[in-house]
């Protein structure tokens, strides 16, 4: 039976929270999804509890960007977030109420607060907050992973370490030096930004120091006032080695499960020979991942942990996959026109990484994702419509051992190495066709009509265009495709749509309807192909 937190709020701090100044933008962080955290527990011989009816506790949710979609999805689960920023809980409240979700609560309180009143969870996700509250804010973390996880659960941190960070940590402090002396998260801000300008510009010797400072300059250039200020510029932001920080969990009952990307768990990605060398110098998990940290220089993790009663065995088996759900984004470099031949054919996934088979059965498993993307397909129907693209009888149980052992030794190899393979503990299930009255998410509308960026049912934010963003609230299922046109014209005319033809904007009402119808069926498949609609 599931318990609920309790009714009264826990009394905040009565001094302003540097969240409540500086808001932090509350995105989804798909790494932290239930989902993903289901698959590690079951690759590593662990049975996590099913996503669909969960408990799920996020430490420091801000608004909820990453809960809310996930309540969405999951309206048997029970979600609770907690945050000390009453500015960001009381905005995530109103986007629940305005969803209208009876599955999450967003709390405004301190960590330190949490007990066993809050009752027992079977995911506990924390990003973004470890390395940067005091020393026995992390002690009562750990203690809540301890304490309010169930027997089977999983605990997501994530956390700045070292030795990376001992780079970072000097520009941290030639930041919080300089801008110590303005008084607002603004002007701090702003001077930070300048300092590094400064220095990178000034600092004339080639070297490591001079490379390291326009490394961090050209980084900080991408990133949002947000996130340098919290990052930065807080008082507390104490990394550490991994080795001191799982000799911390150990003292709460807490064991190693992995890491939220598992292929950073893989000693074989470094080559043979270094591989080789780990295994004489690494005498445990936790040793080798040590050492590799020390290869990478490693400033960041994303660490799961559980129970010291549970034991997670790290050799996969294959026979693990079978549960699970396969995507893939990776295209074919060059068209295949004949999926039974031994050509070797080529694959490459948006970020760059690729991978090359010759064999049948992988070149049919590549071609069963690409068109379901960004969509899933269960292993073993994954395996089944592979083996039918071929030939061959899909339900002989002699090919279908060995059809499975092939593409499950296929999916962890690439899943383990690259980003070319995803999995998943739920199907994620897209619908491509455009009804005649479509209807978009409802928190990706609502989304829409706040800023810039959406979530979509991958749990990936995506950035929208002007006509994207004013496209999307209008799609609730009540509007036809000329109403929707109309209502873009209204937009247009209102002066907040931009619209135009051969780069001269319009202003005729006729002229707008006309460019608008032009281009509407390609922008609503544009959202469904986002994964964007419902179903």
């Amino acid at each position: 039976m599931m318990s609920t937190p309790p009714a009264v709020n826990p009394v905040a701090p009565a001094t302003l929270d540097t969240y409540d100044e500086v808001p932090y933008e509350s995105h989804p962080f798909s790494q932290t999804h239930p989902s993903r955290l289901f698959v590690v527990g079951t690759l590593f011989g662990l049975r996590p509890v099913p996503v669909q009816r969960c408990r799920v506790l996020e430490l420091g949710c801000a608004s909820g960007g990453n809960l809310i979609p996930m309540a969405d999805m999951f309206p048997e689960s029970q979600f609770v977030g907690v945050d000390l920023s009453a500015r960001q809980i009381e905005d995530g409240q109103k986007q629940v109420a305005e969803l209208g979700l009876k599955n999450l609560t967003l709390r405004h309180a301190s960590i330190a607060d949490i007990d066993v009143g809050y009752g027992m969870f079977d995911y506990i996700i924390c990003h973004g907050v470890f390395s940067w509250v005091p020393n026995h804010v992390q002690e009562k973390i750990y203690d809540i992973f301890d304490k309010n996880m169930n027997a089977n659960g999983i605990a997501y941190v994530s956390y700045n370490t070292y030795p990376g960070w001992h780079m970072r940590g000097m520009i941290r402090d030639m930041m919080r030096y300089h801008s110590g002396r303005f008084n607002t998260p603004q002007l701090r801000t702003q001077q930070s930004r300048a300092l590094l300008d400064f220095l990178a510009q000034s600092v004339k010797q080639e070297g490591p120091y001079s490379q390291l400072l326009k490394a961090e300059l050209e980084t900080l250039r991408h990133q949002a006032d947000h996130y340098l200020y919290h990052e930065h510029l807080e008082e507390n932001n104490e990394p550490l080695y991994f080795h001191q920080f799982m000799t911390r969990a150990a003292g709460h009952n807490l064991r190693y499960l992995g890491e939220a990307r598992v292929g950073t768990m893989v000693t074989g990605n470094f080559g043979p020979d270094i591989e080789k060398t780990l295994k004489i110098l690494a005498t445990d998990q936790i040793q080798a991942e040590q050492y590799m940290d020390f290869l990478r220089n490693r400033m960041f993790r994303e660490t799961l942990l559980v129970h010291n009663k549970v034991n997670p065995v790290w050799s996969v088996q294959p026979e693990a996959l079978r549960t699970l759900h396969v995507a893939s984004g990776a295209r074919p470099t060059t068209p295949v026109t004949d999926l039974t031949n031994a050509d070797n054919v080529q694959y490459k996934s948006n970020a760059g990484m690729q991978m090359a088979t010759s064999r049948p059965l992988l070149k049919a498993v590549m071609q069963v994702l690409n068109e379901a993307f960004p969509g899933t397909v269960p292993f073993d129907v994954l395996r089944k419509t592979a083996r039918e693209k071929i030939g061959g009888d899909a339900n002989d149980p002699k090919l279908v051992a060995e059809d499975t052992n092939v593409v499950a030794i296929g999916l962890l190899n690439c899943y383990m190495s690259s980003d070319l393979i995803e999995l998943h503990g739920m199907p994620i299930t897209i619908s491509r066709k455009v009804d005649a009255k479509p209807t978009a998410l409802k928190w990706a509308r609502m989304q829409a009509a706040r800023g810039v960026s959406v979530t979509n049912r991958r749990h990936e934010v995506l950035r929208l265009n002007d006509l994207d963003r004013h496209l999307l609230p209008l799609l609730d299922g009540q509007k036809t495709k000329d109403q929707i046109i109309e209502g873009l014209a209204q937009v247009s005319l209102s002066g907040q749509l931009n619209v135009q033809k051969d780069n001269i904007t319009l202003s005729d009402p006729k002229d707008i309807n006309a460019a608008l119808s032009s281009v509407i069926d390609q922008a609503l498949q544009k959202v469904a192909d986002q994964a964007l609609m419902t179903h």
